[in-house]
Order: C-alpha cells, then sequence, then structure tokens
C-alpha cells in the first residue's frame, strides 16, 4: 500500500568506480622571432564513467495502453468543444461518453476517476474530467505529467487502491510505493576534442605577451559534472540513452584569450624616452606598467523547448518544427536590435506587442512555425544545437611604482574590468510559445569597473 506519494528513494551502484578521464594531447613548438614561440597542439579527453544520478522510477505510457487513452481522450475534447458542450445556450454533453459522433470509450480514465463502476462513487467533478488541469494537459500534449499525477497524486489514490477498479499498483511506475527512484551510477560520458594555437614571448625589452585561440567540441551523455551523488541528469527517456548524446551545456566552440605587460619605455631605468630628465620628473614619468587581458568566445548551447511533458514527467522535449526547416530557423538566431527592444531571433518570425511609447511588451513565435511534439514523443527540434550570444571583454590595468628606498616602494595600480562596457547578452525564454520567447532582456556580464589600489611594498 502506498503510504506516503512524496517518499522516494536513492540508491547506487553496488559496483561504482571513481571517475576518471583519459587524455592526449600532441604538439609543435618553434620560435619564430628572438623571444617569440608559436606552438600548435592537439588536445583531446575522454571519460568514459562519470557519475550520474538519474530516476529510474519513469512514468510508462506505453505497455499499459495509456497514451492510446490520451490520445482518444484529446479527440473526446476536440469533438466535444466542437458541439460547443459547456458554452451558454449549447447542448449539455459528457466529457467521455460516446453520445457524440465520433467519440470513443476511455476505460481507463474511467478507472482513475470512479466513472460508471459499481459500488463506487465517482471522483468529485472537478478532479476528474471537468478538472482544468486535465483538459490543460490534454490540450498541451502532457501525457507525461498526467500519467505521473495519476501514479503519485493522493486524490486518486483510493481509485487506483479499489480493488473493484482493476488497475494494478505498478500500472505506472515500477515502484508504486516511490514518488521517485534515483539511481546513482557511472552512466555519464564526455568526449572533448581542441585545437590550440598559442603565441607568447617572454618577458623582454619591457613587453611581454602570450595569446592563445582554441577550437573545441565537448560532447556528453548525459551532462553531468561526475562529482558527487546529487548529480541528478534525467535523461530524456530511459528507453534510450543514446538520445541523451548532444553539446555539453558548457562547450564553445572558439575562444581567444590575449594578456600582455608593458613597462611604458620612459624614465631612466627604461632607458628609451626622456631618459636625461631630474629626479623629479623621472619619479613621476618613469615605473609606469599598462597590464591588458582580452577574452572572446563563441556562445553556449541553448535550443527551443516545448515546455511540454509530451513523453515523461520531465519537461525537456524539443519542439516540434513544423513550417521552418531547422537550418532556416539557424539562420534567424543573432542578435537584433530594434527602436522597441532586442531580439535573439530575428522579428520578422515574431507576433511583436507595444506598449503605447513603442517599447516592446511581448513577443511570440508566428503560428505554424513549431508546436510541441505529439504525445509519445520529444519533438524533432534537436538538443543544444544552437549557440547563445558571443562573449567578449576587455579589462585594463595602470599600475604605478614609485621608490622611496632601496628597498621600499609605493604601488598605485588603476584596474578597468569590462573597460569598453560591452553588452554581452543573455538569451530570454526559449519556450516556443512563451510571451517572451525570442526576446533579449538581461545581459551576462556588469557595466564597466574602475577600481583603485594603493600598497606599501618592501
Amino acid at each position: 500500500m502506498l503510504l506516503n506519494s512524496s517518499n522516494g528513494l536513492w540508491t547506487m551502484d553496488p559496483n561504482i568506480r571513481s571517475a576518471y578521464v583519459h587524455q592526449y594531447n600532441v604538439g609543435f613548438e618553434r620560435e619564430i622571432f628572438r623571444d617569440t614561440a608559436l606552438e600548435v597542439r592537439y588536445v583531446g579527453n575522454m571519460a568514459p564513467n562519470q557519475w550520474r544520478a538519474i530516476d529510474i522510477n519513469e512514468a510508462n505510457i506505453f505497455e499499459n495502453g495509456f497514451l492510446q487513452e490520451f490520445l482518444n481522450a484529446q479527440k473526446n475534447l476536440t469533438i466535444r468543444t466542437a458541439a460547443g458542450c459547456g458554452v451558454t445556450g449549447q447542448p449539455a454533453c459528457s466529457f467521455n461518453n460516446t453520445g457524440l459522433a465520433g467519440q470513443v470509450a476511455t476505460p481507463i480514465l474511467d478507472k482513475f476517476f470512479g466513472v460508471g463502476i459499481a459500488g463506487v462513487t465517482p471522483i468529485a467533478t472537478g478532479s476528474g474530467y471537468q478538472s482544468s488541469t486535465f483538459i490543460n494537459n490534454l490540450t498541451a500534449n502532457n501525457v507525461g505529467s498526467m500519467a505521473f499525477t495519476l501514479a503519485t497524486s493522493t486524490t486518486y489514490r483510493p481509485f487506483r487502491e479499489n480493488t473493484l477498479i482493476g488497475i494494478p499498483a505498478n500500472f505506472f511506475l515500477a515502484n508504486p510505493n516511490a514518488n521517485y527512484s534515483q539511481y546513482l551510477s557511472n552512466g555519464a560520458k564526455s568526449w572533448y576534442n581542441a585545437m590550440e594555437v598559442e603565441i607568447r614571448r617572454r618577458f623582454s625589452g619591457g613587453l611581454q605577451f602570450q595569446a592563445d585561440y582554441t577550437w573545441s567540441k565537448a560532447i556528453v551523455q548525459g551532462d553531468a559534472q561526475g562529482n558527487n551523488q546529487s548529480d541528478f541528469v534525467q535523461p530524456l527517456t530511459i528507453r534510450d540513452y543514446k538520445l541523451d548524446k548532444r553539446r555539453s551545456s558548457q562547450d564553445q566552440t572558439q575562444r581567444f584569450v590575449a594578456n600582455s605587460v608593458y613597462d611604458l619605455p620612459l624614465g631612466k631605468k627604461a632607458g628609451r624616452f626622456l631618459t636625461d630628465t631630474g629626479p623629479v620628473i623621472d619619479r613621476i614619468i618613469g615605473g609606469w606598467t599598462l597590464g591588458t587581458i582580452f577574452t572572446w568566445s563563441t556562445g553556449t548551447p541553448f535550443y527551443v523547448t516545448s515546455g511540454r511533458t509530451t513523453l515523461t514527467a520531465y519537461g525537456a522535449a524539443g519542439a516540434q518544427l513544423t513550417g521552418i526547416s531547422f537550418e532556416d530557423f539557424k539562420k534567424n538566431i543573432g542578435v537584433y536590435n530594434t527602436p522597441g527592444g532586442m531580439f535573439f531571433v530575428n522579428p520578422d518570425l515574431l507576433d511583436i506587442t507595444y506598449n503605447t511609447r513603442g517599447q516592446v511588451t511581448g513577443s511570440r513565435l508566428k503560428a505554424g512555425l513549431m508546436g510541441p511534439g505529439a504525445p509519445g514523443t520529444l519533438g524533432n527540434f534537436p538538443v543544444n544545437s544552437l549557440s547563445g550570444p558571443q562573449y567578449y571583454d576587455l579589462d585594463m590595468s595602470l599600475t604605478k611604482r614609485i621608490p622611496i628606498t632601496e628597498r621600499v616602494r609605493f604601488e598605485f595600480k588603476t584596474t578597468a574590468i569590462n573597460i569598453l562596457n560591452s553588452a554581452v547578452f543573455a538569451y530570454g525564454s526559449q519556450t516556443f510559445d512563451n510571451t517572451n520567447f525570442g526576446r533579449i532582456t538581461s545581459t551576462r556580464i556588469g557595466g564597466r569597473q574602475i577600481n583603485f589600489i594603493g600598497s606599501l611594498r618592501f
């Protein structure tokens, strides 16, 4: 008997192993100028057994016939709506009967709702066929959520446990006494391959710099970190773990980082310009060092979701492409700056609403381009197939060193974080029918920050 529908179980593979990584690289290095070297490397690694926890108590909608039952209920709802049921002045009709042309019986739902069963009092109207949640789940293709609710909710437990109903305790869940059964094992994998190009100059003539370019791809099967039992990463479905193979959420296809330190060639110590000044002027113009760090990278992956539970109770299903191909949609991803607001989807694909001042208040994907996947499917929009906005940042520092004695000096440093005040945008909702789909409403990094630091060194 199910005593508490909120109970959950944690377990682990008794043969679980510590995660490990295979690393391999090969490189070529050559001096191209005096004090300057170029290195080209291939770097790769593979982690075949990272830790990952999954819920193995996934709701079943196939072998028990519930998927077809759900489709039949959707059909009945469509016919009922077309007949005007529930509308003032229109004829009344039952949701689940076959009184309307085309309606079909739904015996499984009848049992869960206690309808038409001798000796069983039907469930309250607000929890059965007339429930707004039930109708919304049908409309949205949320077969996974409906199955999980019927399996775990205390509202439907008395009907499921009633021997007159004839519904097995494990009709939906393999373990009906657990809300979830999370299993920790070596179930996650990752692959990384990269070309790295580095040019560096060791400190000479007051200058040193290093620049690195990386072209890479990170693939995962189960996007877990692999270091503790709380790495819960549910697969799209436990029926096929291969569907989880995708770009890692941390993947950056291209990345460039450069840094430099330059002692400005002023004063007697630098020995290039203004070397014949007096001691006072020399202390003012000498001892300056300029530092820079520049970072640029392509964006991290994302994809367009349906926000529906079309297969399992976990809402990870992608959208269903209907009126546009993936390649055509991909061409319309970027940063679009309009007088009323900013978008990451081409405004030509959106229905946009404005306020009286011409500012964007909402946006929605045009009808017919995408929809939710059919019940029992995951949608065909590829997971992590798009890239978010590019990241770039320039930080600079200017340091002045003033000698006081032979061993003591005062150092004053100014640092400017994001000195160009660059806006690195964050994409908003990625659910295709969200009322803010396609909009950019925030940034990933803050604005320019300037700090002043003084220190006495000895």
